[in-house]
């Protein structure tokens, strides 16, 4: 029985330096420029994944899961961790810190093969980010610490893992030194020095008042102006195969012109004449043309499969506000200032429930409905999925 290694296999390194019995049962060899591979009672496996459930079945069956349900969302996570390049794994990150907010680890409440395959593939991004970048994804950072940890040191080490040091806490900037007490006493030494010496006086320089300090923005979900639409017409978008063109009504003098990237799970016959949340202050974006004038809010499966619309309740209106249960007395800003990363800052805590009730689970993992005249937005069957 053998299994090679690809020499940039991090993930199953570290599956073998955790599950130490697979490790003396096989014969280990390291392979480079080519899938990693096992061969183990009669069975044939190639590339990470496979290799790693293989192994599991072998050696560990629980940490591939106990139920099929399990069985299947940790199938999931290893392979959307795979995917490489830093906007997916910036992507992933921000996917993991939103799953994280109520969980402890990946998938049920143990360790499994998504954490150790995740954090591997994981761990050259997370070493990257800046201590402020970490705070900003702080539920990813915090399981990422909490796997590290929940490996033996020597694990890591015959995984060529290094610890990487994680601080939750907000990162404090530093504050400009005042000059010192001494270069004060010098500096008033030499100006004795050149009035004794005769020197001319120089002209008295005007003191600047000191300017207040910026006053620091606290970013609320009542900033986002979120009202029902009405889809009347929608299209093919003419230069891309995955966008869709729609004409939506907001009670405005006009419907607005928008562009989803929703080809690929809503068919056009379901995007005609419906009711949608659209996010109205975001500013316009040209896509491959067109230029799109809101973003209709959508509810995304956990495993990315099923993407759905947050629909009002029934009996909204076009143009009717939506709010976030909490922040009904808030005003939306005119338009969002890409540098402020208002959208961005929210975003993440946005999350339907167990019932389909759309919402935004704040910083105490509070969780404020969204709603439409003391009624809630719901979606037609995701649950804990994402709204973006």
């Amino acid at each position: 029985m053998s299994v090679s290694v690809s020499t940039n296999d991090l993930a199953l390194k570290l599956l073998l330096a955790a599950v130490p019995e697979a490790a003396k049962a096989l014969s280990v060899d390291a392979v480079a420029d080519q899938l990693s591979q096992l061969d183990l009672d009669g069975q044939h496996a190639e590339g990470t994944n496979a290799v790693a459930h293989l192994l599991a079945a072998k050696y560990n069956s629980e940490l591939a899961g106990t139920t099929d349900a399990e069985q299947a969302e940790v199938s999931q996570w290893m392979t959307m961790s795979a995917r490489h390049g830093p906007v997916e794994r910036q992507t992933f990150a921000q996917t993991l810190n939103a799953h994280l907010i109520q969980r402890t680890f990946l998938v049920g409440n143990r360790l499994s093969l998504a954490d150790l395959v995740a954090f591997a593939n994981v761990h050259p991004y997370m070493t990257s980010l800046t201590a402020q970048k970490r705070f900003a994804v702080n539920n990813f950072s915090r399981w990422f610490d909490l796997i590290q940890h929940s490996l033996s040191a020597d694990a890591l080490a015959k995984a060529g893992i290094q610890l990487v040091e994680i601080d939750l806490n907000a990162p404090v900037q530093a504050k400009k030194q005042a000059p010192s007490a001494a270069k004060d006493k010098k500096d008033a030494s030499a100006a004795k020095d050149k009035k004794d010496a005769g020197e001319p006086k120089a002209a008295k320089k005007k003191e600047k008042k000191p300017q207040p300090a910026a006053k620091e923005l606290v970013i609320v979900p009542s900033m986002i102006d979120l009202r029902v639409g009405h889809i009347v017409d929608v299209e093919k978008h003419p230069d891309a195969d995955s966008l869709y063109v729609e004409k939506i009504e907001v009670n405005e003098d006009e419907p607005r012109t928008v562009v989803s990237g929703l080809v690929r799970f809503i068919p056009i016959e379901q995007m005609k004449n419906r009711d949608v949340v659209l996010v109205c202050n975001l500013k316009p974006a040209s896509m491959r043309g067109v230029k799109s004038f809101a973003m209709v809010l959508c509810a995304t499966s956990t495993d990315g499969e099923t993407v759905e619309f947050v629909e009002p309740p029934k009996g909204s209106k076009p143009g009717d506000r939506v709010y976030f249960e909490g922040f009904e007395d808030g005003t939306p800003e005119e338009q969002l200032k890409p540098k402020q990363k208002i959208f961005e800052t929210i975003q993440p805590g946005l999350f339907t429930n167990d019932g389909r009730e759309a919402g935004w689970y704040d910083a105490d993992k509070k969780f404020h409905k969204l709603m439409v005249g003391g009624n809630v937005c719901t979606t037609a069957t995701v649950v804990n999925g994402s709204l973006k």
